[in-house]
């Protein structure tokens, strides 16, 4: 199955080869992701679907008289024309993207569960005789199950989650089996409704699945308590294994609905200049929030899915990963990132996504969440800003204590988002202001705008620059105003 999955349903292949063989279109063409293999699958689905109303027609298994059996015939026909067409189109992928031995890897197709559906489904369904036609019809379930999209994402997600259901299983069946020989030991020559194993096994199933038909039932106290047992494992283990298949089609739907089609993927690819946010705790969302509110492009990097799942419904850009994984970081486009919020709760996690995406991109600004002085330590040696929410804490609470208006102004100048903001502008060499003395310039008639300081080229920064003080090329203003007059004094920095 390992095989055939690899082979037939392998829809991430890249498209590395310049030269587009027939392999890759027929592969991108009806099983990749993409609008023509959603038609094609729509399509093989109605004629599944009316190959099996008709089998079913045929056979007087449905009440609705929809045609004649001449007219199911002929729908069978053209059925198993469109099969055989399908069937060859699967046997040209297979042999073209073999590279070597292409024989004995139609010969190793041949032996998968999905060629057998394929053989009996072409099969005419007339010609079994009537309690075999049955086979036909499974198969061509099994092959509408190929091509439905959410059956198969849930198959997809029940192997994901093998290991857990096998085990929950194999100790099901043997609650189930030991429940029944304990019932056929202590019942069989007491119970009339008891008289062999089967009855006893019988009893066990319609028990622990809590269905209770009632035809069989224990007599002896002993017999009742064992049943009394049964139920409550029973209860147990359905809900067990709900949970598990629960689990596995969540994750599964997580990731469709995390690059469904390389959506997601592509977008992130081509942004530029971005910012990428390393964890989506308490702090993360934070920061998510004020770039969205900055209109800063970002990522999140996040394992937990229930945190991805949330970014998701913010319609924020993620990738559900760990950030200490280089290949997650490169998939962030770590290389063409302006800055890193490495705000995880573990410091070594942030230490360790520190230097991968430092030699990913050594300019890049780092702005690191720091527990302990060591590690802020290790953070600035390393090339980061560090942020500890205990000396912030702590900053705080003393401003606050010592100059509790100033505290107060400053709590609504950085939080609100309809009132004073604070933001930082590049002086390029093409910008109006390069040269001019701040008296000189419209920011504050024209804009509103505060300029309280201003950090050069040469890393010295003027706090409360003089009117005359010069605007240097390769500067930063940083600056108090409106949000509105903020946007617009951006845009003309930017032009």
């Amino acid at each position: 199955m390992s095989i055939t999955k690899n082979i037939l349903f392998d829809k991430h292949s890249s498209l590395t080869d310049n030269k587009l063989s027939m392999k890759i279109n027929i592969r991108e063409t009806f099983y990749g992701e993409n609008h023509t293999t959603s038609y094609f699958n729509a399509f093989m689905e109605i004629v599944i679907l009316s190959s099996i109303i008709s089998i079913l027609g045929y056979d007087k298994a449905i009440p609705i008289n929809i045609g004649s059996p001449r007219t199911y015939r002929l729908i069978e026909i053209i059925t198993i024309f469109i099969f055989l067409f399908e069937m060859i189109i699967r046997f040209v992928m297979v042999f073209e993207e073999c590279k070597k031995n292409k024989i004995y890897s139609l010969v190793k197709y041949a032996k998968t569960f999905d060629f057998v559906v394929d053989i009996l489904s072409v099969i005419p369904y007339f010609f079994f005789p009537y309690p075999y036609r049955i086979f036909v019809l499974v198969a061509r379930i099994f092959k509408m199950v190929r091509f439905n999209r959410s059956i198969k994402e849930l198959g997809y997600s029940i192997h994901e989650k093998a290991f857990e259901l096998s085990t929950v299983f194999f100790l099901f069946a043997f609650i189930v089996i030991t429940a029944a020989i304990v019932m056929f030991v202590l019942e069989h020559n007491i119970n009339p409704k008891i008289k062999n194993l089967f009855d006893a096994l019988w009893w066990s199933i319609v028990t622990v699945t809590t269905v209770g038909y009632g035809d069989v039932r224990p007599v002896t106290p002993a017999g009742k308590i064992v049943a009394s047992f049964l139920m409550i494992v029973g209860i147990s283990s359905i809900a067990i294994i709900t949970g598990v298949i629960t689990t596995g089609f969540t994750d599964r739907l997580l990731k469709l609905k995390l690059n469904f089609g390389g959506i997601m993927e592509k977008k992130i690819a081509k942004l530029k200049n971005h910012y990428i946010i390393c964890g989506y705790g308490r702090v993360g969302k934070i920061v998510a929030k004020e770039l969205e509110k900055f209109k800063k492009p970002f990522v999140v990097i996040e394992e937990d899915a229930e945190k991805v799942q949330e970014a998701i419904n913010n319609n924020y850009l993620v990738i559900k990963g760990s950030a200490t994984d280089e290949e997650i970081l490169k998939q962030a486009n770590i290389k063409n990132a302006t800055g890193i919020a490495l705000v995880m709760d573990s410091d070594a996690d942030n230490l360790y996504s520190l230097i991968t995406a430092k030699d990913e991109n050594r300019d890049i600004l780092a702005i690191a969440r720091s527990n302990t002085e060591e590690s802020i330590k290790k953070f600035i040696k390393l090339g980061a800003k560090t942020v500890s929410p205990y000396q912030s804490s702590g900053y705080d609470i003393s401003r606050m204590l010592v100059s509790p208006r100033t505290a107060e102004f400053v709590s609504i100048v950085m939080q609100s988002d309809k009132t004073i903001e604070m933001g930082e502008f590049y002086i390029s060499k093409d910008s109006p202001y390069v040269g001019k003395k701040i008296k000189e310039t419209d920011i504050r008639s024209k804009y509103n705008i505060i300029v309280i300081a201003i950090s050069k080229k040469s890393k010295e920064t003027v706090f409360n620059p003089r009117a005359d003080d010069i605007i240097e090329e390769g500067s930063t203003l940083i600056c108090v105003g409106t949000k509105e007059y903020m946007e617009e004094f951006e845009k003309v920095i930017a032009k």
